[in-house]
């Protein structure tokens, strides 16, 4: 898990991440609403990015909803670009569907991945 702090060393943020083969998933990035827009997420997913760099992963990846403008706009404006569910390896088409919420069409959610 990587913390994001303010300058009084206040937690603001997080990213929960685990390693699927070769893949960083993004499990979840939650900024707290009165630090939204300023950066935070975008600084988490790059220190998600070089950790997972660092780590020997080959790529970041998750599943969130398409139309959410705070969702996969703006996880494609850190880097990641939709991959078809046929073509993800079994792991990651397992990770998915094992995240999309009872009730809801699957897709309403798009698995993104970004290369590292």
């Amino acid at each position: 898990m990587l913390v994001a702090t303010d300058s009084a060393d206040r937690p603001v943020g997080f990213a929960l991440t685990e390693l699927i083969g070769r893949v960083q998933w993004l499990c979840e990035l939650s900024v707290h609403p009165d630090h939204a827009r300023r950066g935070v997420g975008a600084s988490l997913v790059e220190a998600v990015a070089d950790a997972a760099r660092l780590g020997g992963a080959s790529h970041v990846g998750l599943s969130t909803f398409r139309a959410v403008p705070f969702n996969a706009p703006f996880y494609a404006r850190c880097g990641f670009a939709e991959l078809p569910l046929e073509r993800a390896s079994p792991p990651l088409a397992r990770r998915f569907q094992a995240e999309v919420p009872a009730g809801i069409d699957p897709d309403r959610r798009v698995l993104m991945l970004r290369p590292l």
